[in-house]
């Protein structure tokens, strides 16, 4: 005689909604514990009539300077006052504001300290305002070259 083998029913696979529960409530509470809200110190210099833009892009820590029509902001402070956004004509033919360069120096050093995995220790966030021309622009723009800030990003309006 040979033994009868048995056939085990197999149980249907079926979805187990608590471990997937679970799993979506730990990732929750990862994301509302790890999102930061802070503080970034932008405030937009109300001489200022900035372009309008519809591009989106994430928002960084970044030393803070002003172009308008009556002088170069850095951090809220005028350090080189303009004329109707035309600098002096010695900073044309030299190519820099030092008034500029020097306090952006002294910001640089102030946020020597500061960590940042994007290098945002060297990052300007300049306001011009749309009527000022290229040629200022650029002497601002190289000043802060020239003080060790190699990135920058241009205030808009969000259109």
């Amino acid at each position: 005689m040979t033994p009868r083998l048995r056939r085990r029913r197999r149980a249907r696979p079926t979805l187990m909604l608590t471990s997937l529960l679970d799993m979506f409530t730990i990732i929750l509470i990862f994301l509302i514990v790890s999102f930061e809200s802070e503080d970034y110190d932008f405030r937009l210099n109300p001489d200022l009539k900035l372009p309008e833009s519809t591009a989106r892009s994430a928002f960084k820590p970044a030393a803070n300077v002003a172009v308008t029509r009556s002088g170069v902001l850095v951090e809220g402070f005028l350090v080189a006052p303009l004329t109707d956004g035309r600098g002096q004509a010695p900073w044309y033919t030299e190519g820099t504001i030092p008034p500029v360069v020097e306090a952006l120096e002294r910001v640089k050093a102030l946020r020597a300290g500061e960590v940042s995995d994007d290098g945002g220790a060297s990052i300007v966030m300049l306001q011009a305002d749309e009527g000022i021309d290229y040629a200022t622009l650029y002497l601002v723009m190289r000043s802060a070259g020239l003080a060790g800030f190699d990135k920058y990003r241009l205030a808009v309006l969000k259109r």
